[in-house]
């Protein structure tokens, strides 16, 4: 590859939102260049990355996509709906049905998912850089122009942020993502075994100090996330109760989930996707597919405007009102939810009963 390298589209992250970015740009015809610092090894459950539970909703944006035949292949689990034991009141809600029978969600290896969307977008004719590290901005006055890479120079169009949690861009340009929500931390782990109760559904269990989500994610494999306003740190061998006397299966991992939204999510040159741009708990019930419908609008709105049908500054007011209405809609009931189960920074419990659709993001 040479060490300079000219492009439509840098896309530095192969998640979700990267990966739906470099879709719909190539789709579109636009060149483009994905750069991904993991190898996503193994590529199956219980592997470095949490297990997702998929609403049966994600399905036309996977068909969109042109992944949607190949969904089976990293589907470890399927389920009819969830058991929702909130604040001490416990029921099931189903996803759903039509004439067809239940809707079905999905609990997917992430690895295997994230590894099926790049193949996706290599089929599509993006060149997939794995693994590479992005090292830097590139400038022409004000405006982005381009990347510095572990292999060399890149100039690109736009270049986009999906680089999740690490906020690539935002670190660099010094952009604030003040914290909107009190401190949360969620650790999750995995364990092997047997828990009938769990295999029909996955449960999803609230108090005033946080919340508890168990699943099969996989045969004889389960999933714990555990999400709280403190890192408890529990000790290698913490299982949740109901998961007690199965294998854990190394340590629990972490990760601060407190929400935040840039104050810049686009401006000239560059665009943030996915939790680059906004971050909820996992309890925001569609974090993947948010992820994903942030890269499909932003690769849309920068192919208007390299196409020239669609002014910069339009593309920029679009994309930046956007995810500012969704992240406003969705913190607010994240805090009704809170408030229910009384847990402190959210204001105090509500009266009112509500329902809950939940996919781990």
């Amino acid at each position: 590859m040479d060490a300079r390298i000219d492009t439509d589209v840098a896309i530095i992250g192969g998640g979700p939102a990267g990966s739906a970015t470099a879709i719909t740009c190539a789709a579109r015809g636009l060149r483009v260049h994905l750069f991904e610092h993991a190898t996503f090894a193994g590529a199956g459950f219980a592997d470095d990355r949490p297990g997702e539970t998929l609403h049966p909703g994600v399905e036309p944006v996977l068909a969109q996509l042109g992944v949607a035949d190949d969904l089976d292949a990293v589907v470890g689990a399927r389920h009819d709906g969830i058991w929702i034991d909130w604040g001490g009141v416990r029921r099931f809600q189903s996803f759903g049905s039509d004439a067809n029978g239940p809707w079905r969600g999905f609990q997917v290896s992430r690895a295997a998912f994230d590894t099926m969307l790049l193949d996706r977008a290599r089929a599509l004719g993006a060149t997939i850089v794995q693994p590479c590290r992005a090292l830097g901005l590139r400038f022409e006055g004000e405006r982005v122009t381009g990347i510095l890479t572990e292999i060399g120079e890149l100039s690109a169009r736009f270049v986009v942020d999906a680089t999740g949690r690490s906020h690539w861009i935002a670190r660099r340009l010094q952009i604030n993502q003040p914290a909107r929500s009190p401190r949360l931390i969620a650790r999750y782990g995995y364990a092997r075994g047997s828990c009938p109760r769990r295999d029909a559904a996955p449960a999803l269990v609230g108090d005033r100090n946080g919340w508890v989500w168990t699943a099969r994610v996989g045969p004889s494999l389960y999933q714990w996330i555990r999400v709280t306003a403190i890192d408890e740190r529990p000790d290698a061998a913490w299982l949740p109760d109901e998961l007690g006397g199965l294998e854990p299966l190394g340590p629990s991992r972490g990760a601060d989930v407190t929400w935040r939204i840039a104050d810049r999510v686009t401006s000239s040159g560059w665009f943030m996707v996915g939790d680059a741009a906004a971050v909820l708990d996992p309890t925001s019930s569609h974090g993947v597919l948010k992820a994903m419908l942030s890269g499909i609008a932003a690769a849309h709105l920068i192919d208007g405007v390299i196409a020239g049908t669609l002014p910069p500054t339009s593309a920029a007011a679009t994309y930046q009102s956007w995810l500012n209405g969704w992240f406003a809609n969705d913190a607010a009931h994240l805090s009704a939810f809170y408030r229910d189960i009384g847990m402190r920074g959210f204001g105090a419990p509500a009266s009112s009963e509500r329902t809950m659709t939940t996919e781990q993001s």
